[in-house]
């Protein structure tokens, strides 16, 4: 919320200053000039894009419990949960996670997880496939 106000703000004293420039005459000159509108509003369409992508990464969630596994992905409307008596395999390559269930066979894409948010996520993978291979055997 903090990367959305600040872009607006900018954005809002960018153009209020620039417009008052075009009143009197843009000054063409660098760096005295007027063109500190022009990198205000640039830079508050950045963090507004920040703001946004932040937005979208923390929508998605991976966990499990004792019973079931449970995710969201950002392009999902709702929450999907696999039994886990039903997987039969679960395995992390790189950033996908791939589940083979009695159902079928599921692909998770983690193409939008920070760095310390996968290897957090790959604990997680390993620790349940783990429990898995024991339940199996």
């Amino acid at each position: 919320r903090f990367l959305l106000g600040a872009g607006v703000f900018f954005i809002l004293f960018g153009t209020a200053h620039l417009i008052f420039a075009l009143m009197e005459g843009f000054g063409f000159e660098f760096p005295v000039g007027d063109w500190m509108s022009i990198f205000f509003i640039i830079q508050g369409a950045l963090f507004c894009i920040s703001a946004y992508s932040k937005a979208r990464r923390s929508r998605y969630f991976i966990s499990f419990d004792t019973q079931e596994l449970r995710y969201l992905l950002p392009k999902q409307k709702t929450v999907i949960s696999i039994t886990i008596s039903d997987i039969e395999q679960l395995k992390m390559d790189g950033i996908e996670i791939i589940i083979l269930a009695k159902v079928g066979e599921r692909k998770i894409r983690l193409k939008y997880i920070e760095l310390l948010e996968l290897n957090d996520v790959k604990a997680l993978v390993d620790d349940l496939s783990l429990r898995i291979s024991e339940n199996n055997v």
